[in-house]
């Protein structure tokens, strides 16, 4: 979906947050102009007094992308590719979506090694929120990340990594565009390769143990978790899909997702309806059978957009949440959302669990050991009830993985209090001020 300006305003993809901004710059496409286009558009902010809000595809929530009568840096032109098929690194313009990247990746054989689940997300966006995706046994993609190179407030490029500008390096990754505009960045690519999928049921409350014992069989090089969300045994099991490394060519053409049509309408009739959820799960569990053994490219998996399972009912919308949970707390944690979100008045689609390492890059990390990301999918209205009933469940949900020493995920509704915020994320304090 496109998120355009509307008469001088820009929404994103909560369609919550229509924002009328005093001006849209667009750098250009050409990497070497746009570079002295954007510092002089920050030199021109900083004297004028407005702010800049940067944006890709706009797929945050809280309306972290827009600044109101600000100006608004539209970064999608920026999205040249270049490979270092020797040193396997991508070098890619922040305004690239992974839409792009995955079959220009595909060309060389190569591979994305961390992004989303889905590719409708812009490069500069995922690194702004360091975003972790269904690859197991890993940190988030900041520790695919070479080098950044940033336009800071004062209008200078400084490329940044690890051994350079390292301070700088870690408050960009996952810093929302608070320390720069983001350019372009240098990402560890990965060997395309074919994947035979296998997937299980289990109860939800042994879902750790059944992840590892799965994950760690050094053939699986994706995995990713679903727990059900009927009302007939609400949170009570879940499907664990494996992909493991197949000894098969790799197939070079890239299609449509499998069931594509048919995973929508299932999807989509769930919404606020217990019978269509009842019989989704069924579905979903009969599926099981029908996905074993099947084979897929890696490139395959990552190549689907977030358009296949979104809402195009105007009334209301679909929200997410996230909620990182250190391994031992999973399985109360599990036992908690049971109680609590029934006893609210929202509509819950979709709880998918993935698995996020130690995360050593990063500043604002939400990963300070291994975690259990639970990523909610909420269907509400677009009303002030709605949104207060949603602010009311994600302030009980934010306490709850506190008390868990987990965290939330920032790119979604601004509904957290500060004292929550900075409990979830005590370096905030020197990370902000």
């Amino acid at each position: 979906m496109k998120y355009a300006t509307i008469n001088g305003y820009i929404d994103d993809a909560s369609r919550l947050n229509a924002t009328q901004v005093f001006e849209v710059a667009d750098p250009g496409s050409d990497s070497s102009k746009s570079l002295l286009i954007i510092a002089q558009l920050v030199k021109r902010a900083s004297l004028t007094g407005k702010k800049i809000s940067i944006g890709g595809a706009r797929h945050s929530m809280g309306g972290h992308t827009i600044s109101k009568n600000g100006i608004y840096l539209d970064m999608k032109p920026l999205n040249y590719m270049q490979l270092d098929t020797v040193e396997n690194v991508l070098t890619v313009g922040a305004g690239a979506l992974w839409s792009d990247i995955v079959p220009y990746l595909n060309q060389y054989g190569r591979s994305v090694a961390v992004m989303q689940t889905n590719n409708s997300f812009s490069v500069g966006g995922s690194i702004s929120v360091n975003c972790h995706g269904w690859q197991p046994n890993v940190p988030p993609i900041a520790h695919t990340v070479v080098s950044i190179r940033v336009i800071t407030s004062r209008g200078d490029v400084i490329e940044c990594g690890r051994d350079q500008n390292a301070e700088l390096f870690s408050l960009v990754l996952g810093g929302y565009g608070l320390f720069g505009v983001v350019v372009d960045v240098k990402l560890k690519v990965v060997r395309n390769e074919m994947y035979t999928a296998r997937q299980y049921i289990v109860n939800s409350n042994e879902y750790v143990k059944a992840f590892r014992e799965l994950s760690h069989n050094a053939r699986v090089a994706m995995a990713y978790g679903r727990i059900n969300v009927n009302p007939d045994n609400f949170l009570e099991e879940a499907i664990i899909s494996t992909f493991e490394k197949d000894t098969g060519n790799v197939s070079a053409a890239l299609q449509d997702g499998p069931y594509k049509k048919l995973r929508r309408t299932v999807f989509r009739a769930s919404a606020n309806s217990n019978y269509g959820k009842n019989l989704r799960w069924k579905a979903e569990k009969m599926m099981v059978s029908l996905i074993r053994n099947k084979r897929f490219s890696r490139n395959q998996l990552l190549n689907e957009s977030v358009e296949v399972f979104q809402n195009t009912d105007t009334s209301k919308t679909d929200i997410l949440h996230e909620y990182f949970i250190p391994t031992a707390s999973v399985s109360p944690f599990i036992d908690s959302l049971k109680k609590i979100i029934p006893s609210y008045n929202t509509d819950l689609l979709n709880i998918t669990i993935r698995n996020v390492e130690k995360d050593t890059d990063t500043y604002l990390r939400y990963a300070s050991t291994e975690m259990f990301g639970f990523v909610m999918l909420f269907n509400q209205y677009r009303t002030p009830e709605g949104e207060d009933y949603m602010k009311r469940l994600t302030q009980k949900l934010i306490d709850v993985a506190i008390s868990f020493k987990g965290t939330y995920y920032l790119p979604y509704r601004l509904h957290a209090q500060k004292d929550q915020f900075l409990k979830a994320y005590p370096q905030a304090d020197s990370f902000l001020f």
